[in-house]
């Protein structure tokens, strides 16, 4: 459980935000890193490199869809960067979607076939 740093009341510790006053629960490096990839998408939408720094801290704070979503844009803009996939492969297995996470992985693995944490999601998938 957390403790909402404004109110004082409790809140599960998945929540971003205090459900009493609404209050932000993530870590201010996130919100920092957060409101960094934002003001830079704003200048320039296909920013790869913000788009991935959002997709980063979506995934350590949540929503783990918006993460899903802005890697994916990730893996359009640099169609050639393992990353991405290798961190769709990693959110659809955590949610169950192994299917989804086999197919990401293999396109980690296509692109690196060195990329060592595509390899060990595969394997433990398989």
């Amino acid at each position: 459980m957390r403790t909402c740093p404004n109110c004082e009341r409790v809140a599960e510790d998945s929540a971003n935000f205090c459900p009493n006053c609404g209050a932000s629960l993530r870590a201010p490096a996130m919100e920092a890193m957060i409101d960094d990839a934002r003001r830079a998408l704003r200048k320039n939408p296909a920013d790869a490199e913000a788009h991935y720094n959002l997709a980063l801290a979506y995934r350590m704070t949540g929503p783990e869809e918006l993460a899903l979503k802005e890697f994916a844009v990730v893996a359009e803009l640099q169609p050639d960067f393992a990353d991405p996939h290798y961190e769709i492969a990693a959110l659809h297995a955590k949610a169950g979607r192994l299917e989804e996470a086999m197919a990401a992985a293999q396109r980690a693995l296509a692109l690196d076939p060195a990329h060592r944490e595509a390899k060990r999601l595969l394997e433990k998938l398989t």
